[in-house]
């Protein structure tokens, strides 16, 4: 009996495997043959082809996010749907495509519908995409009264003595990993220039660590599944709350020592702005707003000052022409910057520039259809509600369409002004306030490092200012040469994308 009821149970054990096995491939076949056998309607978004169900499109797109897309768009066109993991997103390429998404309508197509769930556990309850989004056009045109050129004048001496205590603590000659090096600076900068005094003094080591622990909270798995029951998700957590605790302590301490004191930056615009209907910011939206504030400019400049110095290590040609320029139009390379004279350096500008049109920090930026269904206005398609709306500018800025041999990093392109991006008519809707001024740049532009309509950001122009006060002045201090043959590649596996390596070697002027 023993014996029968093993083979049975070897049996049954035999049968459920062969069972499981089947039904794995019979929804794997399903999963083709649907794709290839059942016609595909007319009027729907074409689908791009995958292979594997469930993760569809995902390991594609993982690899090589740039890539994947280019090569659906040669094969769909502009506007192509496909499967990342449990989101279906529907990329829209191409002017026309920046134009469709970036000016979709908040009841059409949701920012917030598309962030909210991940972004909310990295800022904090009631603030940027967790606000009505009436309430979070407010919140902008507080910020951005604190980005005036006035406090700019006031911000770069700031910015710059941020630089020299950094840098006089290098070494003779060695090597440095860019990104690392520029993420640790531009914390600091940002803060002192920006959130005020406090918050710069409050930036030791823990702090520090803060901030990484947060930003282990914004990579593509949480956009994907936004809270899991994992220790990253906890740290983020524990970090979110702490650095709100510090701020709230910082704020007591000012208002209770406010007398006679005036304080021109972030914290203070913050705390003296009100909304339309007279009520204060509430202390824990300020806390969010500082954090989203630095945290979202300190991702973006490392990034780009780190790939500007990786492009720069391998063109001394162009390193030789910054400095040029600065003896030309400053009349020396030891004349302190200011925002005046910085304005005057439109070649640096333009470093920066091409930096940021071959390295966007996020090529993507996406939206949610709420609506019942959108169409797509040059193709009449319809794109069902619940799908993602994914508009590339990293795509359509490395399109030999826009830009002549655009895998090139070349500076010069921009004041040469032959690329056919000079020769294009734009729309109008730069001229369209959405609450916090003048967007400034159309939407239907091949260039949008810094994206277009009500979301775009309203940093940019600090972030240029920052960014050409500490690549000037590393370039004024330090020679350097890359490690490798090339200039690294990307990589993907954060939402904002950084080089695989970023080492240089660096010897001083000074």
């Amino acid at each position: 009996m023993a014996i029968i009821s093993t083979l049975l149970s070897e049996f049954s054990i035999t049968g459920f495997i062969y069972k499981a096995i089947m039904a794995i491939v019979f929804y794997w076949s399903f999963h083709l043959l649907s794709q290839m056998l059942i016609p595909k309607d007319p009027k729907i978004v074409p689908t791009v082809f995958s292979w594997i169900p469930i993760m569809g499109n995902a390991i594609e797109f993982g690899k090589d996010p740039i890539k994947f897309l280019q090569s659906c768009q040669k094969k769909y066109g502009d506007v192509f749907t496909f499967q990342l993991l449990n989101k279906k997103v529907t990329a829209c390429l191409g002017p026309d495509g920046n134009q469709f998404v970036f000016n979709a309508k908040q009841n059409v197509a949701s920012a917030a519908a598309a962030y909210n769930h991940m972004t909310k556990y990295v800022f904090g309850d009631d603030i940027v995409f967790d606000a009505p989004h009436s309430i979070f056009m407010e919140q902008k045109r507080f910020i951005k009264g604190g980005l005036n050129i006035e406090t700019f004048r006031k911000d770069v001496p700031l910015i710059i003595d941020e630089c020299r205590m950094f840098f006089d603590k290098f070494e003779k000659s060695g090597i440095v990993d860019s990104y690392k090096m520029f993420g640790s600076l531009i914390i600091n900068t940002a803060s002192r220039a920006l959130l005020g005094p406090e918050i710069r003094s409050a930036l030791d080591e823990g702090v520090a660590q803060l901030y990484y622990d947060l930003d282990q909270g914004f990579r593509p798995i949480n956009f994907m599944f936004p809270n899991l029951p994992l220790p990253a998700y906890r740290r983020r957590d524990e970090a979110r709350e702490k650095l709100a605790n510090l701020y709230e302590k910082i704020i007591e301490n000012r208002r209770a020592n406010s007398s006679g004191v005036v304080h021109d930056d972030l914290l203070q615009a913050l705390m003296d702005a009100r909304y339309k209907d007279g009520s204060a910011l509430p202390d824990h939206q300020i806390c969010g707003i500082l954090t989203a504030a630095l945290f979202g400019g300190q991702h973006t400049s490392s990034t780009t000052s780190a790939w500007t110095i990786l492009e720069l290590a391998y063109r001394p040609d162009v390193v030789k022409a910054v400095r040029q320029e600065m003896i030309e139009k400053l009349g020396s390379l030891q004349v302190d910057f200011t925002y005046d004279n910085l304005e005057k350096l439109t070649f640096l500008e333009d470093v920066v520039r091409e930096t940021l049109r071959l390295h966007p920090p996020i090529f993507n930026m996406m939206r949610r259809v709420v609506a019942d269904t959108m169409i797509y206005e040059k193709s009449g398609l319809e794109i069902p509600k619940g799908n993602f709306l994914c508009a590339a500018p990293g795509v359509t800025q490395i399109d030999p369409t826009y830009f002549h041999n655009p895998m090139k990093w070349e500076p010069k392109r921009w004041s040469e002004k032959t690329d056919p991006i000079h020769q294009l008519e734009i729309g109008d809707d730069a001229n369209i306030d959405y609450g916090f001024g003048a967007v400034g740049i159309s939407s239907r532009s091949p260039f949008l490092p810094f994206g277009a309509g009500r979301h775009r950001c309203i940093g940019e122009k600090f972030g240029y200012l920052q960014l050409k006060v500490i690549i000037g002045t590393f370039i004024k201090r330090f020679d350097f040469e890359g490690l490798s043959e090339n200039v690294p590649k990307p990589d993907y596996t954060s939402m904002v994308v950084v080089p695989e390596d970023s080492k240089i070697r660096f010897t001083r002027r000074d």
